[in-house]
């Protein structure tokens, strides 16, 4: 894989935390987040670091398949000690996918990693406490893709929650893992999260919108109410001159995407509709949404469907609509 030589992120930090949070997790809620900058990212970096498609490769076979589980897994021991992310290696192995976060510390008590399957996501959730550094060439909301045996890869995830690293690695089909640990120093370790392919996986049509940008109607086909479509929550961040509106949505069925569509009213206002969903624990709260660059989001849900309005963008700027699975989100990139 590429490493990235340098990084460098336009910093901007909203203290306005929303209310009214969605589901809540022990260590993280995403419901939480307002806006997380790295001194790791540039105006330049690659949303993604591509990989080839595994299209036919043998990917072999686990030797040890009994001791790989879908259950949530820790090591280490809680601490107020401090640790640094040295770097994050991911490497093809036989009959699975190996995720290793090498972590150093000035102590030797061994650092606490929590890995949890967030199964309407698509994905084992990797929390590193007491990071105070995090070299791991992947900026938030940013990823790394693999494309391996129903592998989509590893995305670094933004969360309100301070010196935690969250990483959270795509599957789509029935991939186990394993945590393991292993010491590599004084005062080292390598934690490695073991990821078995699933070669039996075949995927589902999905349309993932827009590759281009543009201030045209842009439009996903995807799922509606009657499939269980949802939006969890979201998160946002600026770098480069593009702000970026994470929806994080699931389903009931194999395609987490539900239809969206968005196109800038007579206003110049940026209108994103959701016309069919189940249900939105972000448009529920029927507030605004305040943004970097002078932006605002008003949210309105009428029957099934949920309407955000980005107001204040200053004219029809060139925007993309577009989605990933694995994790599972619905993205609006809009230049300002």
């Amino acid at each position: 894989m590429k490493k990235y030589i340098s990084y460098t992120l336009l910093l901007i930090l909203s203290a306005f935390l929303l209310t009214g949070c969605t589901k809540k997790d022990v260590e993280y809620d995403s419901s939480k987040i307002d806006l997380v900058g790295t001194d790791e990212q540039t105006d330049d970096q690659p949303e993604k670091e591509e990989s080839k498609e595994s299209g036919d490769e043998d990917l072999g076979y686990l030797s040890n398949p009994d001791e790989y589980t879908k259950t949530k897994q820790s090591i280490g021991e809680k601490s107020e000690f401090e640790y640094t992310v040295e770097g994050l290696e991911d490497t093809p192995q036989s009959g699975y996918h190996a995720f290793t976060f090498n972590i150093s510390s000035t102590e030797t008590t061994v650092p606490y990693v929590v890995v949890e399957p967030v199964l309407d996501k698509g994905v084992y959730r990797v929390i590193l406490s007491n990071v105070i550094k995090d070299s791991s060439g992947i900026a938030y909301q940013q990823s790394k893709e693999v494309n391996k045996g129903a592998i989509t890869g590893i995305y670094r995830a933004v969360t309100s929650v301070p010196n935690t690293s969250i990483y959270e690695i795509g599957f789509l089909g029935n991939n186990l893992f394993k945590l393991e640990l292993e010491e590599i120093g004084e005062n080292m370790w390598s934690v490695v999260v073991k990821v078995s392919y699933d070669l039996k996986y075949s995927p589902p049509n999905v349309d993932f919108g827009s590759t281009e940008f543009s201030n045209g109607l842009q439009e996903i086909s995807g799922m509606e109410s009657s499939d269980g479509a949802r939006i969890a929550s979201y998160s946002y961040s600026v770098s480069g001159g593009v702000l970026k509106f994470v929806f994080s949505v699931a389903s009931g069925t194999s395609n987490p995407i539900p239809t969206v569509q968005a196109e800038y009213d007579e206003e110049n206002i940026l209108v994103v509709k959701f016309p069919s969903l189940a249900s939105d624990k972000v448009a529920g709260w029927g507030s605004t949404i305040t943004l970097p660059a002078g932006i605002q989001v008003a949210v309105s849900r009428a029957g099934e469907s949920s309407v955000y309005r980005f107001g204040g963008i200053g004219g029809s700027k060139d925007f993309r609509l577009s989605a990933t699975q694995s994790p599972n989100q619905v993205i609006v990139e809009i230049k300002i």
